[in-house]
């Protein structure tokens, strides 16, 4: 029930408009698109950290991702965390169409997988494995 209270200049309180939630006809929308985005972005971020600690640690991984001489591995990281992303939003999102989830669980599942990805891209972190 929502009520909209008004106060006149003679200090009475007057309301204007009251509600009741049957009236309002809330309707809840599935929220599987928004779950699939965020987990894909969550899968995007961590590709990346993970791709900067093993092109660090492996030289052979490091030349394979060396898609463009001019930029070097940052051109195949960056290509495949955006390939990453990419596919598991195509994934996500048809599994996820018409359900509901928990947000806390979805966002606590994304922000794992962006903290630990932001944390493969810190040279603190990946030069503990340079070869």
């Amino acid at each position: 029930m929502a009520t909209i209270r008004v106060q006149r200049r003679d200090n009475r309180t007057i309301d204007e408009i009251e509600w009741k939630a049957e009236e309002l006809e809330i309707v809840e929308q599935p929220n599987g698109p928004a779950v699939a985005a965020l987990l894909a972005a969550g899968v995007g971020v961590f590709v990346l950290g993970l791709l900067t600690t093993l092109a660090e640690a492996n030289t052979d991984v490091a030349d394979w991702l060396n898609f463009k001489n001019r930029v070097g591995p940052l051109s195949g990281k960056t290509i495949m965390a955006v390939a990453a992303y990419m596919a598991s939003w195509a994934v996500f999102a048809p599994l996820l169409w018409k359900r509901s989830i928990a947000m806390n669980t979805v966002l606590i599942v994304t922000a794992v997988l962006v903290a630990a990805g932001f944390i493969g891209t810190f040279p603190k972190f990946f030069e503990l494995f340079a070869a």
